[in-house]
Formats: C-alpha cells, sequence, structure tokens
C-alpha cells in the first residue's frame, strides 16, 4: 500500500499545484518556469539529504548518491530528461496554451502509455482487476475533466493539444525509466529524484547556453533574467514557492517513492487522478458541478479501490 498512498498523496500536490503553475505560467515561458522551479526544487532536495547526513539518518543522506549503481544513474538521467526536462516543459506549454482543465485530460493517457511501455520492457504484467481499474480511473478522469465547469477562459488551440499529448508520452516513458532504477534496494527514492530533476536541469540549463549561439532569434523571447524580474513584478514568489514545493520538491519525492513500490502502469494512473482532487478542490471554493461529473468522481474512486484491492 507503500506504493499507492505515495502516488494518490503526489497526485493531490500536484492537483494543488497545477493551479499555480497555470497562474504563474501566464507571465513566465514555459522553458524558464521548468527551469527555474528544478533548480530551486534540486536545492530542497540537496538541502534535505545534507541535513539527513547530519542526524545519521541512513536513507535520506548524501552517501545514498554513492549507492547508485551505474545502470540506475543512466535510466535516472535519461528519465529526467525525457520526463522532466521535455515532459515537464512541454505541460507547462500546454497549460499556457489551453489551460489545466484540458490539459489534465490529455495527461490521462499517460496510465495506458506507462503500463504498455512496462510489459514492454520489463515484461511488468498487471492482473485484469488492475487493468480494469486502470480503464475506471482513467475514464472516470476523462469524464471529471471534460464536463466539469472551469473557471479558467482558455481556447482549444491546436499546438496545445499537440504539447498535451507529447507531455503524457514523455512523462510515461520517465516512470517506466526510473521505475527500472528503483528496483534495486540501493536506489533510494528521494536519491532517485534528485538524479532525474538535476539531469533534467542540467539540460535545460545547456539549452539556454546554446541556444543564442544555435537560435539567435530566441534571443530576442524571455530570458532567464526577465522570468525572474516577471515573478517579482508580479508579485508570484509566494506562489511559486509553494507550487515548487508542492508539486515538484515533495510531489517527485511521493511519485519515486509510488514507482519503487508498485508498479509503473498502476503509479501513472493514481498520479493522473489529480483532476479528482482538483474537482474536490473546486467544490470547497464553491463551484458546482452537473450530476455526470459526480458519477466520473465515482467512477475514479472505483478504479482507484480496483488497484488498492489488486
Amino acid at each position: 500500500m507503500i506504493g499507492e498512498t505515495a502516488a494518490l498523496s503526489a497526485a493531490l500536490l500536484w492537483a494543488l499545484a497545477s493551479v499555480l503553475f497555470a497562474d504563474i505560467g501566464r507571465h513566465i515561458r514555459a522553458i524558464n518556469l521548468n527551469l527555474i522551479k528544478g533548480v530551486f526544487a534540486c536545492l530542497l532536495m540537496l538541502a534535505l539529504l545534507a541535513g539527513g547526513s547530519l542526524l545519521g539518518a541512513e536513507a535520506y543522506d548524501l552517501s545514498t548518491l554513492g549507492r547508485i549503481p551505474l545502470q540506475g544513474y543512466i535510466l535516472l538521467i535519461i528519465s529526467g530528461i525525457i520526463g522532466i526536462a521535455i515532459g515537464d516543459t512541454a505541460y507547462f506549454a500546454c497549460l499556457r496554451r489551453i489551460g489545466p482543465q484540458k490539459g489534465l485530460m490529455l495527461e490521462s493517457t499517460a496510465p495506458i502509455i506507462a503500463a504498455l511501455l512496462a510489459l514492454a520492457l520489463y515484461q511488468e504484467t498487471l492482473s485484469g482487476f488492475a487493468w480494469l481499474g486502470i480503464l475506471l480511473t482513467t475514464g472516470g478522469v476523462i469524464i471529471v475533466i471534460r464536463w466539469s465547469h472551469s473557471s479558467f477562459g482558455f481556447e482549444t488551440r491546436l499546438n496545445g493539444i499537440a504539447f498535451g499529448m507529447l507531455a503524457a508520452f514523455c512523462q510515461a516513458t520517465g516512470i517506466v525509466l526510473s521505475r527500472g532504477a528503483l528496483l534495486t534496494d540501493e536506489v533510494e527514492p528521494l536519491t532517485s529524484g534528485l538524479v532525474r530533476l538535476g539531469a533534467a536541469v542540467f539540460i535545460m540549463a545547456l539549452w539556454f547556453a546554446l541556444r543564442g549561439t544555435l537560435r539567435p532569434w530566441a534571443s530576442e523571447r524571455q530570458s532567464l533574467a526577465a522570468a525572474m524580474s516577471g515573478i517579482f513584478h508580479h508579485r508570484l514568489l509566494l506562489r511559486l514557492t509553494g507550487a515548487i514545493t508542492l508539486g515538484t520538491f515533495l510531489a517527485i519525492w511521493l511519485m519515486q517513492t509510488s514507482v519503487k513500490f508498485t508498479s509503473a502502469g498502476i503509479t501513472q494512473t493514481l498520479l493522473a487522478t489529480c483532476p479528482l482532487f482538483g474537482m474536490l478542490i473546486a467544490l470547497i471554493q464553491g463551484h458546482r458541478q452537473i450530476p455526470l461529473v459526480w458519477c466520473g468522481l465515482l467512477l475514479g474512486i472505483a478504479g482507484v479501490a480496483l488497484l488498492f484491492l489488486s
């Protein structure tokens, strides 16, 4: 149950953070936002590991970085580049163009992609109950997203849909590759999250360094300094700090914990339940929903129950 509970907790945190990131994304370009949140989340993870070293916490100290085998490092680095550097940038670009409601609906295709990739790469089979749970949960999520009332005024744009589909594929691939590294006892969830995120940050920083040479016109777009200035100008620092802490630092840690203790398909399915949490958050905020949306929520809950039972 550890893996399933961790994935649901990560979904709740990501639902809270997505609203904050969507608002911030109106002012900050996707690649800039992804790099900024990656750097700050890495610093938080390093601070926690340093604190664990001082307190003698064996599972949460800097020495865990040295216990990861070479193959594990390779899988985690590739996973970070695909799942975070490319996947999260595509997701933020999707949020910027079509908003969190439609963006999350496109993300709901990731569980099936992850389950099929895990089957192909690791022969990781799921029971009939698990597949039924995946289908019920995914169906419930799609219903909730499609017919729930949204307070975000975004239009449907083709490039936003393309970014959403790319994000779903990359994030599913990242989960599956990360699963391969976490199958060994030497790799701890927090450390694996730091390696993944660090690899993504390095690639994005390299892109920033090279884009002025490879793409001269890109230098005329929003620079990293301009992005930071925009954060302070629009008074987004508090929201950004909250979004990074919830949706990056804690959510990635919980996600890696889930990947270690349960299958990639189940992890990705439970992570995709964040729209269900989003609906409950909207209800607390006073937004009413039609009966069909409540049916979608119940369908999603039934799917989650099957995944726990399986």
